[in-house]
C-alpha cells in the first residue's frame, strides 16, 4: 500500500506517522511536507534510512496526493486544501487508533476545549497510575495515536496486558479530521470532557461557530459519560440533543481544588466520575509536578520565582494563570502573533501584573499596545526576541525584591501564538528556561551552566 504523510509537522505527529508504516514494511512510505528540508534536521535522514521517500518544499502536493492509497493527514494541513480532493482515502492517527481492535477492552477517555486540555489530560493519567491503573495518553499533548498503536501491537506480540485506558488530547482539527475519516463514527468513550470554551483560531477557521461544531463533534450518544466545566453547561446542552442526563459538571463545590490549584479541579472530577475514592483521587493528583510550557515552576531562586506558561496562547489563558498565581507580584512577558483574537481577555491579567514587558508581534502591536495606551497602563518593549524581554522583566522583578523584601514571579504567559519570532510555543518556552538557567548560573558564581533546553 502506498502511504502519504502529508505534512512531517515539527511536534512528532507526522514523524510518528512515517515511522510506524516504516517499521511495519510492508508500505511504500512517502512523506510530503512544504518546508524546506533543513527546518527538520536530521529528521529527513533517519527516515530515508527506513525506505522512507521525502520531498521538501512542496508548494503543491498533487503528485503526492495522486500517488498515494492513503494520505494520513498532519492536524495543521487545512481541511480546505484543494490538492486533497484527489485524494482515495483521508486519515489520521486517531482514525487507525479508533478502527484497531486492540482497544475492543481499553476504557477511552478524550479531552477538549479550548485551554486546559493538555493539563487534565497529564493530570487524569498522573491519577490512574498513581492508583494503579495503567494509562496511556496521545494526541494533542504530543504523542501521536500511532506511537500507541505501536505500544498496543508490540504489547499483544509479547503477550503482555494492553493498559486499563488510553486518555486523549483532541484539538478542533483532530476532532474534526477523525470524524470524517471516520465517516462520522466515534469509538465508545468512557469519558468525554470539554475543559472550556473561548473564541480561538480565527486565524484558521472563517467563524467561531465552526470552531465549536468541530469541538462538539466529540459527544454524543457514544459517551458513557460527559464533564463540562460548570461555566460552559448551558452553552453545552443548547448546542447538543440529548446529552442532559450523561452531562457532569466541574469543579462543582466539594471540589477540594476549587480555591487552589485550579488546573486539578477537572482532573478530580473526572476521576471521581470513573468510580475512584475521593480521598485516594486527592492523594494521587497532590503528587502531581505539572506539565513543561504549562504553570511549569523552572526555579526558586533567591526570592525570584521563574514561570514558563508559552503554550498559554488565548488572552484568556493568562489570566487564569495569574489568578493561579496570586497575590504574589507578577512580571509578566506576553504578547506575540495574532490570531484575530481580541486581547480583551487579558485585561484583568494586565492590571493584576506588578510590570509588563511585551514580546513583539501583531497581537502585540494591533491588540495589547492599543488597549495599554488607551487605559495609560505601563509595559516595557515591545522586544523582538526573548533574552531582551527576559533581561527587562528580570531587572524590574529585582528592584521590586530589593523595595520590598518579598517573592517576585517573573512569568513568561504570552496570550499569543508564537510564529513570528519563534518555532513555536515549545521553543518560545525552552528559551526562557535556558535563559533562567544562565541568569542563575552565572549570578550563583559557576563558570558553566547546562546548555541543554
Amino acid at each position: 500500500m502506498k502511504i502519504l504523510i502529508l505534512g512531517l509537522g515539527t511536534n512528532g505527529g507526522g514523524l510518528s506517522a512515517a515511522l510506524y508504516f516504516a517499521k511495519r514494511g510492508k508500505d511504500c512510505v512517502r512523506v510530503s511536507d512544504s518546508a524546506p528540508r533543513s527546518a527538520f534536521a536530521l529528521v529527513p535522514d533517519q527516515l530515508e534510512s527506513l525506505g522512507v521517500e521525502c520531498h521538501f518544499s512542496q508548494a503543491d502536493p498533487r503528485d503526492d496526493i495522486k500517488w498515494a492509497d492513503i494520505v494520513i493527514k498532519n492536524p495543521a494541513v487545512p481541511q480546505s486544501l484543494p490538492q486533497l480532493s484527489l485524494a482515495r482515502r483521508i486519515a489520521n492517527d486517531f482514525s487507525f487508533l479508533f478502527s484497531s481492535p486492540l482497544i475492543k477492552d481499553i476504557k477511552l477517555i478524550a479531552v477538549t476545549g479550548t485551554k486546559g486540555k493538555s493539563t487534565t489530560v497529564a493530570a487524569v493519567q498522573h491519577g490512574l497510575n498513581e492508583l494503579g491503573q495503567e494509562a496511556l495518553i496521545c494526541g494533542n499533548i504530543g504523542i501521536s495515536a500511532f506511537s500507541v498503536l505501536e505500544e498496543l501491537e508490540k504489547r499483544e506480540r509479547e503477550g503482555r496486558k494492553p493498559p486499563l485506558y488510553i486518555v486523549m488530547e483532541m484539538s478542533s482539527w483532530q476532532i474534526h479530521d477523525t470524524y470524517v475519516s471516520l465517516n462520522g463514527f466515534m469509538p465508545r468513550l468512557r469519558l468525554a470532557i470539554l475543559t472550556s470554551v473561548y473564541a480561538d483560531h480565527l486565524n484558521s477557521y472563517d467563524t467561531m461557530r465552526e470552531y465549536y461544531e468541530d469541538k462538539l463533534r466529540l459527544f454524543g450518544t457514544h459517551c458513557e459519560a460527559i464533564l463540562v466545566n460548570e461555566n460552559d453547561r448551558k452553552f453545552f446542552l443548547e448546542h447538543t440533543f440529548g446529552l442532559k442526563k450523561l452531562v457532569s459538571a466541574f469543579p462543582g463545590y466539594k471540589n477540594p481544588f476549587r480555591e487552589k490549584k485550579m488546573e486539578l479541579q477537572c482532573a478530580y472530577s473526572a476521576l471521581r466520575l470513573l468510580g475512584l475514592e475521593r480521598r485516594k483521587v486527592i492523594s494521587a493528583l497532590s503528587s502531581y509536578k505539572g506539565m513543561p510550557h504549562r504553570i511549569e515552576q523552572v526555579a526558586l531562586y533567591k526570592d525570584l520565582m521563574f514561570v514558563n506558561d508559552s503554550a498559554a496562547t488565548i488572552a484568556e489563558a493568562v489570566t487564569f494563570t495569574m489568578k493561579n498565581l496570586a497575590p504574589l507580584s507578577t512580571h509578566l512577558i506576553c504578547g506575540g502573533t495574532d490570531k484575530n483574537l481580541s486581547g480583551s481577555g487579558m485585561l484583568d491579567a494586565l492590571q493584576m501584573a506588578t510590570s509588563v514587558t511585551l514580546l513583539d508581534g501583531s497581537f502585540t502591536r494591533n491588540e495589547l499596545m492599543p488597549m495599554m495606551k488607551e487605559r495609560k497602563m505601563k509595559y516595557s518593549g515591545p522586544f523582538d526576541n526573548m533574552k531582551d524581554a527576559f533581561d527587562a522583566a528580570l531587572e524590574q522583578a529585582v528592584k521590586k525584591r530589593k523595595a520590598f523584601k518579598q517573592v517576585q514571579c517573573i512569568l513568561l504567559s504570552p496570550g499569543a501564538a508564537s510564529f513570528e519570532l519563534f518555532k513555536n510555543e515549545f521553543d518560545r518556552g525552552n528559551q526562557f528556561k535556558f535563559l533562567v538557567k544562565r541568569y542563575i548560573a552565572f549570578d550563583s558564581g559557576r563558570e558553566s551552566f547546562p546548555l541543554e533546553s
